[in-house]
């Protein structure tokens, strides 16, 4: 068997605050179950996310949070790309909505809320 660990013992196996591992088992980053109102972690699965942690494969598919070269955040989950506020756009899109609204000089929200409008009726 397996061994579980509580976020406890998450925080003291990562020598991290408990309130880091919360933060990181919230984010999705850790990969845990929530039983009753406690979370639970299998300590292989822990090991596993350490010894991927950096790959490019592992940030895909954990959906980690990166600066793109705008600084804003965006992350990959599942193959779709999202930019901050996990908006259905991928960094192209989100460059040419900061464009145009230069451009147009308009505000940038107004822009991306219709985009998000025309996406939703897609």
């Amino acid at each position: 068997m397996d061994e579980v660990l509580t976020l406890e013992e998450l925080a003291a196996y990562l020598k991290v605050s408990e309130t880091t591992a919360y933060a990181l088992v919230r984010g999705g980053e850790i990969p845990g179950r929530k039983v009753g109102r406690e979370w639970r972690f299998l300590k292989a699965r822990v090991v596993d996310w350490l010894m991927k942690a950096g790959t490019e494969d592992a940030m895909e598919q954990s959906g980690t949070v990166r600066r793109d070269e705008l600084g804003g955040e965006y992350k990959v989950e599942g193959g779709q790309e999202y930019v901050a506020l996990w908006l259905p756009m991928t960094r192209e899109e989100k460059a040419a909505q900061l464009e145009k609204a230069v451009r147009e000089g308009v505000n940038v929200s107004e822009l991306v809320a219709d985009y998000l409008r025309d996406w939703a009726q897609a």
